[in-house]
């Protein structure tokens, strides 16, 4: 049996933000990245369909997830679930954190959408977190996701970044994550 990394179709895709932690084994982690902030602690994971990014203190928890409306999630603690589409922004607050995002996702035409995926890549390159999964076919252009962190006194900033060459659509999502 043949196992295949090809990302979900970008309609499938979902954001959902949760007030407590996800249990890894729930998703289908390729790459994580752990670190602290001052008496905090952030855990972000790049998956084969998205990503989650969890912000943690000693008394509460924001987990945001990125990934298909396919991955089983808890329901309880869930705040945001939302389809992917167009633009849109959210705020949630969960005991004394505080997390805020905007998200974007464009669809753009082939010639247009090989551009950015070249841009995109030489940027990956300088990421926090990176991973590039096989296309659909031979000839597509890899599946890129990666996130770029910013450590901040009492919080953190993640610029995260998903390709979807079947689709020709690349999703930009900027999250802030601050204990207050």
């Amino acid at each position: 049996m043949t196992v295949s990394f090809a990302r979900p179709d970008v309609a499938d895709m979902t954001l959902r933000v949760l007030s407590r932690s996800v249990h890894p084994e729930l998703l289908e982690t390729v790459r994580e990245l752990r670190f602290s902030i001052g008496k905090h602690s952030a855990i972000l994971r790049l998956c084969r369909d998205g990503h989650a990014i969890e912000f943690r203190s000693k008394d509460a928890a924001i987990t945001e997830l990125a990934v298909s409306r396919m991955t089983p999630t808890p329901a309880s603690g869930c705040a945001v679930s939302r389809r992917l589409i167009g633009y849109r922004t959210h705020t949630v607050q969960s005991g004394r954190i505080r997390y805020e995002c905007s998200y974007q996702l464009e669809t753009t035409d082939p010639e247009i959408y090989l551009q950015v995926h070249r841009e995109m890549e030489t940027d990956a390159r300088k990421a926090s977190l990176a991973i590039a999964l096989p296309g659909s076919s031979a000839a597509s252009p890899s599946c890129l996701s990666y996130l770029c962190s910013d450590l901040l006194r009492n919080g953190l900033v993640v610029h995260s970044f998903h390709t979807f060459p079947g689709n020709g659509a690349i999703l930009r999502i900027q999250s802030l994550f601050e204990y207050v």
